[in-house]
């Protein structure tokens, strides 16, 4: 939000469902109690001016992939499952929001193992979500992503059976297509977080 970030899930192990905030004015942390509905991991999160959104995960035993959606209201705290949930189920996706639409791409599927470049979208006006069909050029998992005005970008990640990668896709905002703009991360990797200003 405009006054704290949030830190939603995670497996310490067991898998949680905690919410830890950090105030943005004093950079002090805390555990507002308010916690997600489900506990899981390897999940991504996206933010309106609003809400704050987390989609998809992991959680093993059983070994099960969701696709559920869960929000955070940035006046109250309060955690709740708003019932639109993304199209399909993943884990180790990345995220980046627009000021209209938040955007999950990527990420693996357990069982069977597959790994998607799929981009599903959810609309901040009234919390439906859907696939707009223009999907991202490479299939990966445990990316990182971050956003611009105008384009959200994901990068690096792991694409099966053995392939580290430093690619850059790029989201554009103004019309959802999708590409590579052909400038890559200095070192291929995995599992990494990114940030934007």
């Amino acid at each position: 939000s405009s006054s704290y970030g949030y830190f939603g899930g995670g497996e310490t192990p067991p898998y949680v469902n905690t919410v830890d905030r950090i105030d943005f004015s004093n950079e002090t942390t805390s555990t507002p109690g308010n916690n997600l509905p489900q506990g899981r991991s390897a999940l991504a999160a996206v933010s309106s001016n609003s809400y704050g959104y987390f989609g998809g995960g992991f959680y093993f035993p059983p070994g099960t992939t969701y696709n559920t959606v869960d929000r955070i209201d940035f006046s109250n705290e309060t955690t709740s499952a708003p019932g639109n949930n993304l199209p399909q189920a993943r884990y180790s996706l990345a995220a980046v929001s627009s000021s209209s639409y938040g955007y999950f791409g990527c990420g693996f599927y357990f069982p069977p193992s597959t790994t998607y470049n799929t981009v599903d979208r959810i609309d901040f006006s009234n919390e439906t979500t859907s696939a707009p069909g223009n999907n991202l050029p490479q299939a990966r998992g445990s990316l990182g992503a971050c956003s611009s005005s105008s384009y959200g970008y994901f990068g690096g990640g792991f694409a099966p059976p053995s392939n580290y990668v430093n690619t850059i896709d790029r989201i554009d905002f103004s019309n959802e297509t999708t590409s590579a703009p052909g400038n890559n991360l200095s070192q291929a990797r995995n599992s990494l977080a990114a940030v934007s200003n």
